[in-house]
């Protein structure tokens, strides 16, 4: 069951669901329950279960997204575009509204270029959502990010936070920075677990410096 926080509301949009893996349908099943009873406008699940959770939740207004990292394993990032486009094909058949891409900051530039070309087969009416990790993001790096953002037409920049050293994290200072710079007309959305204390510092940050950001905000909690 998904842990809750006075930040949200029962019904607050910004709420989504992340679905790491359920060990049966009968916990499926039970996940897209609490996903319909309370509103929940968009969930994460692993490409294996997408055909089983659009059985669950094809009649009612919630967006179901799937995920793939590319490179950071020593490979070229765009060495296996036409293996991952096949992927993305096939999830988007099975009820996918859309599909969450993972990539090292290293890997970006290429990655990107190498999407660009069949960025309109793969996504024709599906939302395409870029992730990278938070520590990865500085001043000097966020034009350049927010440009490719535009370009290749995303409909979400994904922040995770793969490794929260506490105290000694900057996290603050990157988010109040990547809202300073904000150019990207997508949304934004953040993977940090069920870390409410981030997760608050995110939103104050974001009522402060770019209210106009905060119904383009989602955060993904864990199931």
């Amino acid at each position: 069951m998904i842990e809750m926080n006075e930040i949200f509301s029962d019904s607050d949009k910004r709420l989504a669901i992340w679905c790491e893996g359920v060990a049966d349908t009968n916990d499926l099943a039970m996940m897209c329950e609490h996903v319909v009873s309370h509103g929940v406008p968009l969930v994460s699940v692993p490409p294996e279960v997408v055909s089983n959770v659009w059985a669950y939740l094809e009649k009612n207004q919630v967006k179901i997204l799937t995920r793939y990292s590319v490179g950071g394993d020593g490979k070229n990032a765009d060495s296996d575009m036409f293996e991952l486009g096949a992927k993305i094909t096939s999830v988007c058949k099975s009820g996918a509204s859309g599909v969450q891409i993972f990539v090292k900051m290293r890997d970006l530039e290429q990655f990107l270029s190498s999407l660009q070309t069949v960025r309109d087969d793969l996504f024709f009416c599906r939302d395409l959502c870029i992730g990278l990790d938070t520590e990865d993001l500085d001043i000097n790096n966020l034009d350049f990010i927010f440009r490719k953002l535009r370009e290749i037409r995303a409909n979400a920049l994904i922040l995770t936070l793969d490794e929260d050293t506490g105290f000694r994290s900057d996290f603050v200072g990157r988010i109040y920075a990547i809202l300073q710079n904000f150019d990207f007309d997508g949304e934004l959305h953040f993977i940090l677990g069920n870390n409410f204390d981030r997760i608050d510092q995110v939103v104050r940050l974001t009522e402060c410096l770019r209210p106009e950001l905060s119904e383009r905000l989602r955060f993904f909690l864990d199931y």
